[in-house]
């Protein structure tokens, strides 16, 4: 009990809101650990090993940011289009869409990574102060023989 009294002194509780800025305890509420989620979606087109490959970035903060998003090249996998790396301005949610073949099972892995957003989004939009982010995801392809 004696020492839960020291916090009844008005320097003992100046002391600890000063340690709790240091530390950046008050950034509690904030979102800098998880920007913006990602979810890779896998589906076959008419023809056989066919896929159709959507990366789905949705924003977890009200600003906008510049977010690159990319897939994995491997060997087994032809891109049919292009294997295309596309820059964004994501505020809510954006779609990126990939057309693949595969010809053996396969993982394939996707990365969304926020890049500095001079000259990528809007002049005016209000933009979150974070230059380096990212998070991935993998999906596993399998191939009907």
């Amino acid at each position: 009990m004696l020492s839960l009294q020291v916090l009844y002194q008005p320097g003992a509780v100046i002391h600890l809101l000063v340690m709790c800025f240091i530390l950046e305890t008050a950034y509690g509420q904030d979102n800098r650990n998880n920007l913006f989620s990602v979810n890779m979606k896998i589906s076959p087109i008419k023809n056989a090993n066919e896929f159709t490959v959507e990366i789905t970035i949705t924003s977890n903060v009200d600003e906008c940011m510049a977010v690159k998003v990319s897939t994995e090249d491997k060997p087994n996998i032809k891109y049919l289009s292009a294997h295309a790396a596309y820059t964004a301005c994501v505020c809510a949610t954006n779609n990126f869409f990939w057309d693949i073949q595969v010809s053996a099972n396969s993982v394939l892995r996707g990365k969304a990574e926020v890049v500095p957003a001079k000259g990528i989004c809007p002049d005016g939009e209000k933009i979150y102060p974070v230059t380096t982010y990212m998070r991935t995801t993998a999906r596993e392809i399998s191939v009907t023989p």
